[in-house]
């Protein structure tokens, strides 16, 4: 595994974890939590000049509902925009490291077995989210020379910020 694709997956698994936090849900990284049970899964993907890929969430029921802050349980709509935001604060890092990318929108589909193959040999990032799993895939294309840079000062905005340009 290449060290630029552990450094994104890294960026990843702390985004998501934010995320939940955000939400006032506690979540651990397991390397071992299995998903067992149905799942709701979203999908995402990016593009950019040189570096394109996707991210595959697969949660199970009690994840996404112990999450959503409207309270109607683990819904369609609910694992779209965790799809979303996870992807949105992930390319939110990547400009900041000076890494521009586009998002598509989520596609949201139901599971009881999900297994993307893993890029480079990866294992997906699990975590432990209140009482139940959520597992992470990321896939990448990226330019051989691509690296982040370190991010300036005008790049530094919270999440939910608005940026004109």
């Amino acid at each position: 595994m290449t060290s630029f694709y552990q450094e994104l997956r890294g960026i990843l698994s702390s985004k998501a974890t934010e995320l939940f936090a955000d939400y006032g849900v506690a979540c651990t990284v397991e390397t071992t939590a299995p998903l067992t049970s149905s799942q709701l899964c979203g999908i995402l993907g990016f593009t950019g000049d040189r570096l394109c890929g996707s991210v595959v969430i697969a949660a199970t029921v009690d994840a996404l509902a112990a999450s959503n802050p409207i309270g109607d349980g683990a819904t369609r709509g609910w694992v779209a925009e965790l799809t979303n935001q996870l992807v949105g604060r992930f390319k939110n890092e990547l400009y900041r490291g000076g890494v521009e990318v586009a998002m598509s929108v989520p596609i949201v589909l139901t599971a009881t077995r999900l297994t993307p193959l893993g890029q480079e040999g990866s294992e997906p990032i699990r975590l432990l989210v209140a009482n139940g799993v959520v597992a992470i895939w990321l896939e990448i294309e990226a330019d051989p020379t691509l690296v982040l840079a370190e991010p300036s000062p005008d790049t530094m905005m919270a999440e939910g910020d608005a940026m004109m340009f």
